[in-house]
């Protein structure tokens, strides 16, 4: 194993006790740093153009396998500072049942809406109003998988950097464009590229898979609680539903992404081999 930089004995350390309140958006929100933690989810920060780390935490005890010596000399030759601490302290500071030894600690990404960073792509996803830190990182890690090419999230009621968010995305929220905008600014950015965008509401006549969606498209979908806002909706070309059977009158968010998303992703591979 490389050797880390520094050994942490005390539970009383203070990057320990500053870890421990990283945990909570108004401590994160005031140094300005966020937790990563789990192997998946730290090789793939790795990933991100602009992530500045602060510092690796190893716990040699808890590690799953052999491949916790590449991220660690990852981190060593950026520079970054790694710290091996006792099993025990690991656990204190992990935001898991069974954590696999690697924390990272980072400063806060900057989610803000910039419209020269956005890639061109065929597919986009709006996110109003998400309220669950795992319904929006298992849409991310759905998103990712079924090729969407940017999520625009807006008006949020979570924070991006929760470590359920980076947990339940298992580290997509590095690898796929996240933006945080206003309805305005998605309205004027999908205007001027002509990409129509429809919007998932249960009160839609049409299903979604009466429509063709071979040309570029973007998505919307509403608040797990409320669904789309009325502004939302005077911002779609047109608001399709999910056939539903039985009792209940709705399907979980990311559930509903994962069957649009995938069913667009199969009509574009049926018309690609045609």
């Amino acid at each position: 194993m490389q050797t880390a930089n520094q050994k942490i004995t005390s539970f009383s350390n203070e990057k320990i006790k500053l870890i421990q309140k990283l945990k909570d958006k108004s401590s994160r929100e005031e140094f300005g740093q966020f937790i990563i933690e789990g192997y998946r989810e730290i090789k793939k920060s790795l990933l991100h153009p602009t992530i500045e780390f602060l510092g690796l935490y190893i716990s040699p005890e808890c590690f799953l396998g052999e491949n916790e010596n590449f991220l660690i000399r990852e981190f060593l030759k950026r520079r970054v500072k790694v710290f091996e601490i006792k099993k025990a302290i690991f656990e204190k500071i992990s935001y898991r049942d069974r954590p696999d030894g690697l924390l990272a600690v980072a400063k806060l990404l900057d989610f803000r809406f910039k419209p020269n960073q956005i890639p061109k792509g065929d597919l986009y996803l709006i996110i109003e109003g998400v309220e669950k830190p795992g319904n929006l990182g298992t849409i991310l890690r759905t998103a990712e998988g079924g090729g969407v090419s940017s999520i625009f999230v807006t008006d949020p009621k979570i924070d991006l950097h929760n470590p359920n968010v980076i947990r339940s995305s298992t580290g997509t929220i590095f690898t796929l464009p996240i933006f945080l905008i206003t309805l305005d600014e998605i309205k004027q950015f999908l205007n001027f590229n002509q990409i129509p965008i429809y919007g998932l509401s249960p009160e839609a006549k049409t299903f979604y898979f009466q429509r063709s969606f071979k040309k570029p498209v973007a998505f919307l979908f509403g608040s797990e609680q409320y669904g789309i806002s009325s502004q939302g909706k005077i911002l779609c070309n047109e608001l399709l539903s999910i056939p539903m059977k039985g009792s209940a009158d709705s399907l979980n968010l990311a559930m509903s992404v994962g069957i649009v998303v995938y069913d667009v992703l199969r009509q574009r591979i049926v018309n690609n081999s045609n």
